[in-house]
């Protein structure tokens, strides 16, 4: 217990002048006050905690597909009967940084501001930093949870370019922080990390120190052509086909996985309830060892497995869906319509890296399932909300697509839900249309504290705890801009749509003004686009009318 010094001695002035009787008030005191440090270092469940706040781990993969959790045995135990299953969770702009910046703000990206991965193109940390008011940085989910008495901790992908013109920042509202920086995001074995202020190299120093370089180079002098991005390839790249170390001490997920759990364990010791967004890299394409399919690649699969899953999943198949390699893509809209079939080589090629993402997404469920055994050995797991999905998913040669996810289909907009937690139901699965939007005012919910924006979503909270349904709502689709200001060989279909996602339909329109139309009912695969047919020129009509109106949406309108 703390005391003034001018009160303690005129205390103890008045003490010594009582006698017997005040001694053994001041003796009271003594006890009263030692009691109160035992009492605040008791573990937390004895205590106020703050209004008895659960903690909260949100755990967001990087391209997790939904097929992928039969892959994660420690998701399903413990989220999926252990909790609840959103079937029908999306992304709206299924692309990094749109749907990373979603989830910090609670807003879709039309009204975020945050509309690409990069600077360049109006997206990415530097966006979103740079943005005036109530739209920075400052004025999102860490900073709120925070100012309500959380302790926040980061590990792992933050936004895209995050760093790349200062390594040693730490966004606010953290107060732990073990970001990737960014190039190096994108090697698993080589790499660097802010910690907490400093930067650390993993793998190999020189090649993830090129790594780094890459970013600060398309940072500070932006490529205009795809030209120009391969010749800042070739700067921050010498030689050019060297691929660094190969530790398996080093592997990033392992690495990420053990901060976080290491988070959570001194996090349990505190009187203040925790926040831990924990977003592992994986399972995404390693793509700066590749340069859009034009340098040699790194050993092995893209991405690559820990060492002890190499050969795991030799033997899995790659899903093969009506969509697969689409035999007729005549109905579909310019960008897609000229792609060639996929050839025996490039579904190979497919399948091996999908084996690959499948050791990385096993990886990441290892780490998983250690921090839930952290939670139930410290006997927090009943009274922590534990959340994991992914920012986006992904196309693996769905309609022709061999390694996409800006595209509208169902395989890369669908993404995993998985949430447990005091009240939240177990086993139990939700159909109706939620979006990554609703994941704020969820974890705000759970930590009944309020937004310093308007939300966009809704909390998911009281569905979960089958206290309340889950309304019908559309749900937006929404692509603003390009990923490059160019055409890459990888990127080229990758380009701007609005549209709307019903119970029934889905309806696209393009940035060159075709538009798409599909029947989930009766065509789930999005095999045949029934935009031009002229019985459906009335649902067209109202579909566009719906789209065009959530372009634009703004809080309950969005709902």
């Amino acid at each position: 217990m703390k005391m003034d010094r001018r009160i303690f001695e005129g205390l103890t002035g008045r003490l010594i002048a009582g006698g017997a009787l005040a001694l053994a008030f001041f003796g009271l005191i003594m006890m009263v006050s030692g009691l109160h440090e035992r009492a605040w270092s008791a573990p937390r469940k004895q205590l106020s905690n703050f209004g008895n706040k659960p903690n909260i781990v949100l755990i967001q993969g990087d391209d997790v597909v939904r097929s992928d959790i039969q892959y994660m045995p420690n998701v399903r135990a413990f989220l999926g009967k252990g909790g609840t299953t959103f079937t029908n969770y999306h992304t709206p702009y299924p692309l990094c940084g749109p749907a990373r910046a979603a989830l910090l703000t609670g807003q879709l990206s039309h009204n975020n501001k945050v509309v690409a991965n990069f600077k360049s193109n109006g997206g990415g940390h530097y966006q979103l930093t740079s943005l005036p008011g109530k739209l920075n940085g400052r004025n999102t989910l860490a900073p709120w949870l925070r100012k309500s008495g959380y302790r926040t901790g980061f590990v792992g992908k933050y936004l895209n370019e995050y760093a790349t013109l200062d390594n040693t920042e730490v966004p606010p509202g953290w107060d732990s922080w073990m970001g990737l920086l960014d190039q190096s995001t994108y090697d698993y074995y080589n790499y660097a990390m802010n910690i907490n202020g400093k930067v650390r190299f993993y793998g190999d120093p020189e090649y993830a120190q090129a790594q780094l370089d890459l970013g600060t180079i398309t940072s500070t002098n932006s490529p205009e052509s795809f030209g120009d991005l391969l010749a800042a390839f070739q700067q921050a790249f010498t030689p050019w086909d060297y691929f660094g170390w190969q530790r398996p001490q080093d592997y990033t997920m392992d690495v990420n996985g053990k901060m976080a759990n290491n988070f959570v364990k001194n996090s349990v010791r505190s009187r203040k309830p925790f926040f831990l967004y924990y977003a592992p890299p994986g399972p995404h394409a390693e793509d700066t060892n590749h340069v859009q399919g034009l340098r040699p690649g790194a050993p092995g699969p893209d991405p690559r497995p820990p060492k002890r899953y190499e050969d795991t999943f030799d033997n899995v198949e790659l899903p093969k869906p009506p969509a697969f390699n689409e035999e007729d893509v005549s109905d579909k809209a310019a960008n897609v319509r000229s792609l060639p079939k996929l050839t025996d080589t490039q579904v190979q090629k497919i399948e091996d890296n999908y084996r690959g993402r499948l050791g990385a997404v096993k990886s990441i469920d290892d780490q998983i399932g250690k921090i839930m055994k952290s939670l139930k050995n410290a006997k927090e797991l009943r009274n922590t909300v534990v959340i994991f999905t992914s920012d986006n998913g992904y196309l693996q040669g769905e309609h022709r697509l061999a390694a996409s996810k800006f595209l509208p289909f169902e395989n890369a907009v669908r993404v995993p839900l998985l949430m447990r937690g005091p009240g939240i139901k177990a086993g139990q699965k939700l159909n109706a249309h939620t979006m990554d939007v609703d994941l704020t005012p969820t974890i705000l919910g759970a930590a009944r504290t309020k937004p310093g924006r308007l939300m966009d979503g809704i909390s998911l909270l009281g569905a979960a705890r089958k206290k309340a349904k889950l309304p019908y709502r559309d749900v937006p689709l929404e692509a603003l801009k390009p990923i490059f200001k160019f055409t890459t060989p990888l990127t080229a279909f990758d380009l701007p749509f609005y549209g709307v996602k019903t119970d029934r339909y889905k309806y696209i329109h393009w940035s060159f003004d075709e538009v798409e139309l599909y029947d989930l009912k009766k065509d789930p695969n999005e095999l045949e686009n029934i935009a031009g047919n002229p019985a459906m020129a009335g649902v067209v009509a109202k579909l566009e009318k719906e789209a065009a109106r959530l372009s634009k949406c703004k809080g309950k309108a969005c709902r």
